[in-house]
């Protein structure tokens, strides 16, 4: 198994003890070639530079006073032949007439390192008994190290603890998640007295962003449940609208009657068509980015008035737009379309006389009607989703209002309204970064 997968395999738990348990071996593997190379240094090294000492001084001796007595301690014995004589020399030396460094069998337990250097006609030799050396190094080398490997895999286990414990909590969260049941519908938030509580500051962060994604499953998952709820309820009426006039199409024989019924159906059709966008704009939860430009307010009232005061015309209602000077707003020209057509749609439908009024100023625009006008409980849920004025619960869809709050939010625009019941009602646009000139200084 390639090693990357073995530990990216199993549970938390499992991966610490995998990380620790290699951790051991390195440390184990790293101990043994760091004594195995300590010993290569000391032979090739240390013992030679000693050895080559001893005999550079033993020469200088030796070339003034040929007397001068061979080395002779408990770890270092010394031998001279001269003149090819071996005589002095034991018998596992003999035979051996090359300078250099060997490792010499002497038993077949013991293989001493052997230093030979010449003279002239005199051949040294110095042999170095490493067994004193070797137990001095096992009670004070491996000894002190065998206490420090221990120490080490001691506080490995107890860093191995600590970690299990610091990561108990995501252990704790991660159980939970897995465990979730969000079929159920019921969105219950973490508390972190589960988790360590509030002075395990990583706990509570943790806790605080898986209840902040809750809550955003929650919202989207509502937002998809009014959208398949009202769009199921909302399309039924024109649905049916359609088919009673294809059945009334199959009757008719007169080509204006079928006219008739081909425009009521269109219609219908494109009734459906926005309401399909607009519940499609409602259930998103970000709009797409959509390219921007400087939107002449002027012109695009005067456009807008003009169009649906043709479709929406009723005797007895004047349309009228107040500018004393050019407003110029920064942003998507479809969507203050959107946004002025449900405005103005909004004030046409709830004024059966008067007079509905668009102002510009200098601040913002003001749409005006003098329609029946709203109470304070209705004022406070006008921008709700599917709410419609009292009289009029057979026209439009209540969605109007609702995405014209929903796109003030998204830009930045302040919208607020007033109104009074059997007077009219007034909603104010305000466009913060927008361009005013006045027509007169």
């Amino acid at each position: 198994m390639n090693p990357r997968t073995w530990l990216a395999t199993g549970g938390i738990n499992t991966k610490l003890v995998r990380v620790f348990l290699l951790q051991i071996l390195a440390i184990s593997v790293a101990t043994v070639l760091g004594v195995f190379v300590a010993g290569l240094i000391a032979e090739r090294v240390l013992v030679r530079e000693a050895l080559s000492g001893e005999a550079t001084h033993f020469w200088s001796h030796y070339e003034k006073d040929a007397t001068f007595p061979l080395p002779n301690t408990n770890n270092l014995t010394g031998y001279l032949s001269v003149g090819g004589d071996e005589q002095s020399l034991p018998d596992w030396l003999k035979g051996h007439d090359e300078d250099g460094f060997y490792r010499i069998t002497q038993t077949p337990e013991s293989e001493p390192l052997v230093s030979i250097s010449s003279r002239g006609d005199a051949r040294l030799f110095l042999v170095f008994d490493e067994v004193q050396v070797s137990q001095l190094a096992l009670y004070f080398g491996l000894a002190p190290l065998t206490a420090v490997l221990l120490l080490i895999y001691l506080l490995t286990w107890v860093g191995y603890v600590m970690s299990r414990r610091a990561v108990s909590t995501m252990v704790k969260l991660a159980d939970r998640v897995r465990n979730y049941d969000v079929k159920a519908g019921q969105f219950e938030p973490f508390q972190a007295s589960e988790f360590g509580g509030v002075d395990d500051s990583e706990a509570l962060t943790l806790v605080n962003a898986f209840n902040q994604f809750i809550n955003r499953m929650q919202s989207s998952i509502q937002r998809e449940r009014n959208f398949t709820r009202n769009a199921s309820h909302e399309l039924r009426t024109p649905l049916a609208v359609v088919k009673a006039n294809l059945d009334l199409l199959e009757r008719f024989d007169q080509p204006d009657k079928k006219q008739s019924v081909i425009d009521r159906m269109r219609r219908t059709v494109d009734g459906m068509e926005d309401l399909v966008e607009t519940l499609l704009l409602l259930a998103r939860d970000a709009e797409s980015s959509l390219s921007t430009s400087s939107i002449s307010l002027n012109e695009l009232l005067s456009e807008l008035l003009e169009e649906l005061g043709e479709a929406l015309s009723q005797p007895g209602v004047d349309y009228r737009l107040t500018a004393k000077g050019v407003l110029r707003v920064e942003a998507p020209k479809r969507v203050l379309a959107i946004l002025f057509t449900n405005l103005i749609r909004n004030a046409m439908m709830y004024t059966d006389s008067g007079l509905i009024e668009v102002i510009i100023d200098r601040r913002g625009v003001v749409v005006k009607d003098t329609g029946c006008g709203m109470g304070e409980g209705e004022i406070e849920r006008m921008f709700e989703p599917f709410v419609r004025g009292h009289d009029r619960s057979n026209e439009g869809y209540g969605l109007g209002l609702a995405i014209v709050r929903r796109l003030c939010d998204r830009f930045g625009w302040d919208l607020r309204a007033s109104s009074e019941q059997g007077v009219g009602t007034e909603i104010h646009i305000e466009f913060p970064r927008a361009q005013y000139e006045s027509k007169h200084p």
